[in-house]
C-alpha cells in the first residue's frame, strides 16, 4: 500500500539519510519549510554524498489504524514486520548539491518543526496538512558516508479520515555503483 504518508515519510528519506560526513557542521534550524533545510544544509558546508547504488530496507514496526474497518486492519497488518528492500541512484550531481525535494515534498504543506543534523545525527520532526488532515513525521537515526539507520514514527489522519500511528524502521546502505535498473 502506497499512501500520501509513505510517499512524505519514505521518498524525501532515501535521499535525506543518504548520510553527510561528520565533518559538515551541524545544521540546527526551527520552523523551516523542506527547501529552507536544503538551503542551511548547503550552506553548512561541503555535504558529502557518496554517490551510488544504494538500497534501503524498510519495514512497519507497529500499526495502529485507529476505527479502520477490520477488513483494512487485516491487510495492513500483514505488511507488519516485512521487510521491503528498494534500490535508489544517487548520482554525483545530486550527491554534489541535494535539492530540496530530498527533504519534502515540493509543496507549501509541509513544515520542519526542527531539524537537526550533524556528526552522525540526524533528528527531525516534519508537520504536514494532507488530503486526510495534519500528520506529523517524526525521524532519528544515524549515519556515515556509506550508511543510515533510522526510525520513522508518523501519526495524524490516514486514508478517509481515520487515524493512522505507524513506525518503520529503515536501514540503508551504499552498495557499489549504479546500475540503471534501480527503483528510483
Amino acid at each position: 500500500m502506497r499512501s500520501r504518508t509513505a510517499r512524505f515519510a519514505i521518498a524525501p528519506l532515501i535521499a535525506l539519510a543518504l548520510a553527510a560526513c561528520s565533518k559538515q557542521k551541524a545544521v540546527d534550524v526551527h520552523n523551516e519549510s523542506p527547501q529552507a533545510v536544503a538551503s542551511k544544509l548547503a550552506d553548512a558546508g561541503p555535504v558529502h554524498f557518496n554517490p551510488g547504488r544504494w538500497e534501503t530496507t524498510i519495514k512497519i514496526e507497529s500499526l495502529d489504524l485507529g476505527n479502520a474497518p477490520p477488513e483494512a486492519k487485516r491487510m495492513i497488518q500483514g505488511m507488519m514486520g516485512k521487510a521491503r528492500t528498494v534500490a535508489s541512484c544517487l548520482t554525483k550531481e545530486q550527491a554534489d548539491k541535494p535539492t530540496p525535494k530530498f527533504f519534502g515534498e515540493k509543496s507549501d504543506a509541509c513544515t520542519y518543526d526542527h531539524f537537526t543534523m550533524g556528526g552522525g545525527a540526524i533528528d527531525a520532526k516534519l508537520d504536514c496538512k494532507a488530503e486526510q488532515g495534519m500528520q506529523s513525521i517524526v525521524m532519528k537515526g544515524n549515519y556515515t558516508p556509506d550508511t543510515y539507520q533510522m526510525t520513522v514514527n508518523t501519526t495524524g489522519g490516514g486514508h478517509a479520515g481515520m487515524k493512522m500511528d505507524m513506525t518503520m524502521s529503515m536501514q540503508s546502505r551504499r552498495v557499489g555503483d549504479c546500475t540503471g535498473k534501480e527503483d528510483g
